[in-house]
């Protein structure tokens, strides 16, 4: 069932902002965006490629939300010019979530939000393209009839899952082998509904940036007061595990997002009283989302954090929109920008917005990013508003993080027996690291092969074993992320 929050206090708001570091405009000069337009949804496919949904913007002090159901793709080698078109789907349905696997094919999921004229049986459905845009399939007929589609994802070109309020006492999980061709409910595998109020939320989701295969969905319920959960799968949608009760979420989990870890992670959600936000809650989790504790306080992060969107990558959290809570209660048209955390309590400022300061690209709805050429470099999408010409809404970004070393770390950091016959290390850490610490070790490739989050038992030992067993022969790079910086070293199997 539909939650979204996004427009809400949107509605008649404009913008006139440009580039600056680390996001720089494009869709400018030349478009083929035909009015004003909001990005509402993003998919980054690779540093040049993305597949964008947007809605019309209503008129300077309209109070009638528009529907998403236009598209932007990228059509160049660049990445900065894109199509543009409208998704076609049943009476007006509401476009949650586009996902691309190349510039030319794509799949959408929709659902009857408050404009839909068709049946009322509709509930929602899943349609691709495979020209670009330029025509749409439903390829769920007979899906989602009582039930709710809330989500697509893609794993890849070929398997992809979306989530289905319950129908029957069992979730609505379809999952497609063939590239979103056929879709096939899952019959076991999923676990039931916590009670007749739970069910999905449109747009709660994450994939893992380091991990084909795993992904996080976060839950709802009809309860506004009940506590909810969050379901995970690591075999591309096969099966799906139930987090605990989130403690300070109620309500609906309305974004969430995990490090390349795929241990720690973040999920937020609003209190909503009389259609006014009056709290936002943020927990965290340190395993996988099993289990999770609440950020204090209890009313919002620390710092900078923006409301709309949220992502992960390269042990960073980034967030954009909104601030929460606004820096006066009249800020809501001018008070946006993007921030990042390494631990999702504290945020550092990126960019803000000012109608003062028109070089700032601080009024962003949506961001998607990935891991751009090099461990350390962050690349990706981010949106706002076209101009009413079609230019601009846009915004690419490109950020590189130079790590600063732990000389004390570095110092102590020991890995034996090097080279290791067998695959298996022991670690001495030292006394100065603290728990909390991040252990990832690559491979000459720079693929991830193993990461864990140092315990305080591990700190406690100051030796940890380290089972790379399973793993070929080669030179890899075992780093510890600390507080104070990094420390590596090279270690080789033979």
């Amino acid at each position: 069932m539909k939650k979204s929050l996004l427009f809400l206090g949107l509605l008649g708001l404009a913008c006139n902002a440009h580039a600056q570091t680390p996001w720089t405009l494009v869709n400018s000069p030349t478009t083929n965006v035909f009015g004003a337009y909001s990005v509402t949804d993003i998919n980054t496919m690779t540093a040049n490629s993305a597949w964008i949904l947007t809605t019309e913007t209503p008129p300077t002090g309209s109070t009638t939300a528009t529907i998403p159901g236009t598209y932007m793709v990228t059509n160049n080698a660049a990445g900065d010019q894109f199509n543009f078109g409208g998704i076609t789907v049943t009476g007006n349905a509401t476009v949650g979530n586009i996902a691309g696997t190349s510039n030319l094919i794509a799949v959408a999921a929709a659902y009857p939000g408050a404009t839909y004229s068709g049946a009322t049986t509709y509930g929602g459905e899943i349609v691709k393209t495979i020209d670009g845009g330029n025509s749409w399939t439903n390829k769920t007929v007979g899906k989602f009839v009582s039930g709710f589609c809330n989500w697509v994802y893609m794993f890849n070109a070929t398997t992809g899952v979306s989530l289905g309020d319950p129908t029957g006492g069992a979730f609505e999980m379809l999952r497609t082998t063939d590239g979103g061709e056929n879709w096939t409910r899952l019959t076991s595998g999923v676990p039931a509904p916590l009670n007749a109020q739970e069910y999905g939320n449109a747009g709660s989701f994450f994939g893992s940036k380091s991990a084909p295969g795993t992904m996080w969905t976060g839950l709802a319920s009809a309860n506004g007061a009940a506590q909810v959960r969050v379901l995970k799968t690591t075999d591309f949608g096969v099966t799906w595990t139930a987090s605990a009760l989130i403690p300070n979420i109620v309500g609906a989990v309305s974004q969430l997002a995990f490090k390349s870890n795929n241990l720690d992670g973040i999920a937020y959600g609003y209190t909503v009283v009389a259609g006014a936000i009056t709290a936002l809650n943020v927990a965290r989790t340190a395993d996988g989302g099993a289990t999770w504790t609440a950020i204090t306080p209890a009313s919002s992060p620390t710092g900078n954090f923006f409301r709309y969107g949220i992502d992960a990558v390269n042990g960073l959290y980034y967030s954009v929109g909104a601030r929460y809570p606004l820096t006066t209660p009249t800020a809501l048209a001018t008070d946006y920008g993007s921030s990042y955390s390494s631990d999702g309590v504290t945020w550092t400022n990126m960019t803000t917005y000012s109608n003062t300061v028109a070089t700032n690209p601080g009024y962003f709805f949506a961001l998607d990013l990935i891991q751009g050429a090099t461990a350390n470099s962050t690349v990706g999408y981010g949106g706002l508003l076209t101009d009413a010409n079609g230019v601009g809404g846009v915004f690419k970004f490109s950020r590189t993080i130079t790590s600063t070393r732990d000389a004390a770390l570095q110092s102590a950091l020991n890995v034996y027996p090097n080279p290791s016959a067998s695959g298996v290390f022991k670690v001495d850490l030292g006394s100065t690291v603290k728990a909390g610490s991040k252990l990832t070790v690559v491979d000459a490739l720079g693929r991830q092969v193993a990461a864990q989050t140092l315990s305080a038992t591990a700190i406690g030992s100051q030796t940890i074993n380290l089972d790379l067993s399973a793993e070929k022969t080669g030179i890899y790079t075992l780093q510890v992320r600390s507080d104070a910086g990094i420390a590596t070293q090279k270690i080789v199997i033979d």
